[in-house]
């Protein structure tokens, strides 16, 4: 009984003991809450800290810049210039590619000269003027279109639409108004035929030979027939029609132009296939070797059998011209069989003389096809409309 009534009152004792949250009666304590801010009174709320001290911190080392892979050197950093009035000109005879066009001029001229009938002074000028201008139309077109592509060939870097000399805008109304002018002046001037000759040459080189640059080797021979052109239209100026003298004159032009090209072209294969171009130098150059001796070969022919057979020339020029053209030939033969860089430099060059050349030797036995000429060779002394009238 005294046990049972010990128990019974440690049992009572515990029930009735109120649990402490001192730490000397209980090792557990209640953790520490914060209080949320609405039951605080408004004394005792937190301020909002100002809007500077959310700022944050930034280090004074910038980060490093990643490398983008673009190399662009200083000097061409340079040619980066503001258009001036005083540069105006050397840039519009940039953008005509004022060498190619005294080319394709001095060609047209050649085959005025080579038309039958006098010389008429006027349609002769007007001749001239309207072949650069159309050529420097031509020319803008085509650096137009090329220009995301000569920006990585470093012969054409330096190009005024490269640099951003010219606005696509400028150069596209420097050819519209050069191609209005050349055409009106080939119209009034000369004859329907010479301005229409012009205005196709335009659209075969802008239209047809530069997209195709970029898609089959054909492009080679639609700009040889580019090139064919331009004595074409002088031949018209001074003829007013075409005839198989014509089109011996035009086939000269049009075969000399391969040797020229490929000479150039080969030591260029790197920059064309890194623009992405598909000329023969890069696709096939078994093919170029080949066009090129193929071409000079038959420029032998044509100087020496076609063109005394329909009239172009005397049989003089037959004579004359073999010189060059065996000169010709040799070059193409040494380059088609050791396609270096030198050979192919000697042929380049070699073609640039040969032209002029052979256009003067033409001109010069050229004299008996003049009506009045062979008037007076053959005892006739006057001409009347073109006619020449017997004594």
């Amino acid at each position: 009984a005294r046990m049972l009534r010990s128990r019974s009152v440690l049992l009572l004792h515990r029930l009735c003991t109120i649990p402490s949250t001192s730490s000397a009666v209980s090792s557990h304590s209640l953790p520490s809450v914060r209080p949320l801010e609405d039951e605080l009174p408004p004394s005792a709320q937190p301020r909002p800290l100002p809007a500077s001290s959310f700022r944050v911190p930034v280090s004074k080392k910038r980060a490093p810049k990643k490398e983008l892979g673009i190399i662009v050197s200083d000097e061409n950093l340079q040619q980066w210039v503001k258009m001036e009035p005083r540069g105006l000109a050397s840039s519009y005879l940039q953008l005509s590619k004022s060498k190619l066009t005294l080319l394709i001029t001095t060609t047209a001229v050649a085959g005025y000269m080579m038309g039958p009938g006098s010389i008429d002074y006027m349609a002769l000028t007007a001749c001239t003027g309207g072949t650069a201008l159309l050529s420097s139309a031509a020319n803008a077109c085509n650096q137009l279109l090329e220009a995301p592509y000569d920006a990585q060939m470093k012969r054409t870097q330096s190009r005024v639409l490269v640099v951003h000399r010219f606005s696509p805008l400028h150069a596209f109304s420097f050819a519209g108004v050069s191609a209005i002018t050349g055409s009106a002046m080939l119209l009034h001037f000369t004859n329907p035929l010479t301005a229409a000759l012009g205005l196709l040459n335009i659209f075969l080189y802008a239209g047809v030979y530069t997209p195709m640059k970029r898609t089959t080797i054909a492009s080679t021979w639609a700009g040889a027939v580019v090139g064919a052109i331009p004595p074409l239209m002088g031949y018209a100026a001074a003829a007013g029609t075409l005839d198989a003298a014509s089109m011996t004159l035009a086939a000269i032009l049009y075969s000399w132009q391969f040797p020229h090209f490929n000479g150039l072209s080969w030591n260029l294969r790197g920059d064309y296939s890194k623009a992405g171009y598909r000329v023969m130098c890069v696709t096939d150059e078994a093919l170029c070797r080949r066009t090129s001796i193929r071409h000079a070969l038959s420029l032998v022919g044509l100087c020496s059998i076609a063109a005394p057979l329909t009239d172009l020339t005397t049989m003089t020029f037959a004579v004359d011209s073999l010189p060059l053209n065996a000169v010709l030939v040799y070059l193409s033969w040494k380059f088609y069989r050791a396609p270096d860089a030198k050979n192919s430099r000697q042929l380049f060059f070699f073609s640039l003389l040969y032209l002029p050349l052979i256009m003067v030797l033409m001109v010069i036995s050229n004299g008996g096809r003049n009506k009045e000429e062979k008037a007076r060779k053959d005892g006739m002394l006057r001409v009347e409309n073109g006619v020449p009238i017997s004594d």
